[in-house]
């Protein structure tokens, strides 16, 4: 019986085979098999620029998959459908070129989630711009902390065009927010918003056009402020500027005439400053068209309010101005600076 190895009984003077194995790193597989045309194991990173046809059959919902923070997406068409953007967002911006729709549910659609909203946004830094947006509860709805550039849309036929709630931050300027049947810009818990221009410092305006809501112009409420510059505010089913309820804004050279009621009002604890003092901002005052007077008085103030600063042409139905006497009148009569 012969215990040897078999490998012991080779001829003397020949050498063993030798066999070798590589180890083949992981990216070169991944490599072949794309090649072969299997998946890769890694998804492939967000893309930085998106572009959405919604005629297509493309839309923003399912493209912010591939969105980053600091994308900006390219939309055309138009896209029938409710846009969520979340918390984890952050620099995106929303471009309509000027031409695409954004059809969102109907205006009566009941306010109870995001999908009731044509946009819904808890991002911060994002921007909205170049847009018609039609329908929704609201149609853009700042649920905070979140913060938006809403410049050159078209806002109507929703239930309340803009809205800011829970410490928002906007900049809202240059677009045209037109027969919606609630409120045109509203205001709420401690929101914030720089109406008619982006940047102090700037001296132009990008005025917005508020006409014909359903409801106030521009509502500033619930430890609010705003600063609203060189805007066109007419034809509105109520106040044309309201700050109530420990709020504040400054209200400078608007146009401000046609709504049915104030063209300014200020009530419960709540002021109005009618220049910006200490800023780089020289608008004149608040004019309204004579031949189109708001329903109530120019400028109002009741229950422990404030109101400072030039009357200028405000003029209403029934007066230039009312202030009960629990307010701080500082009122200066016609266009003259206090």
């Amino acid at each position: 019986m012969n215990d040897r190895p078999a490998s012991s009984s080779r001829k003397k003077g020949t050498r063993p085979r030798r066999f070798f194995f590589a180890l083949v790193p992981a990216s070169l597989v991944a490599l072949v098999a794309l090649g072969t045309g299997a998946a890769p194991a890694a998804d492939a990173p967000p893309a930085k620029t998106v572009t959405v046809n919604c005629d297509a059959g493309q839309t923003i919902g399912k493209a912010l998959d591939r969105v980053r923070s600091g994308a900006t997406l390219t939309v055309s068409g138009t896209c029938r459908e409710s846009v969520f953007i979340p918390r984890e967002l952050t620099g995106v911006t929303f471009d309509g070129q000027g031409s695409a729709t954004l059809q969102g549910p109907p205006a009566d659609a009941p306010a109870t989630s995001p999908d009731a909203f044509t946009v819904f946004v808890e991002g911060t830094d994002i921007t909205v711009k170049g847009f018609t947006i039609i329908g929704g509860s609201h149609g853009i709805h700042l649920s905070g902390p979140a913060s938006v550039v809403i410049n050159d849309n078209v806002i109507r036929e929703t239930a309340g065009a803009i809205h800011l709630d829970k410490g928002s931050i906007g900049q809202v300027f240059g677009n045209t927010i037109e027969d919606n049947q609630g409120i045109g810009i509203n205001l709420q818990e401690n929101s914030y918003a720089r109406v008619g221009f982006r940047i102090p410092t700037q001296p132009q305006t990008a005025p917005n056009t508020i006409r014909d809501n359903e409801g106030a112009g521009i509502v500033v409420g619930r430890w609010s402020s705003a600063w609203i510059v060189g805007n066109t505010i007419a034809g509105n089913d109520g106040d044309g500027v309201l700050v109530d309820r420990n709020s504040q804004a400054d209200v400078v050279g608007n146009r401000i005439d046609g709504n049915t009621g104030d063209g300014i009002s200020a009530r419960y604890n709540s002021g109005v400053n009618l220049i910006s003092e200490d800023t780089p901002r020289a608008e004149g005052p608040n004019a309204t068209d004579p031949t189109a007077p708001n329903a109530g008085v120019g400028i109002r103030c009741e229950i422990d309010g404030y109101v400072a600063g030039p009357q200028g042409t405000l003029i209403g139905a029934a007066g230039p101005r009312h202030v009960d006497d629990s307010c701080v009148d500082r009122l200066v009569p016609g266009e003259d600076s206090p």
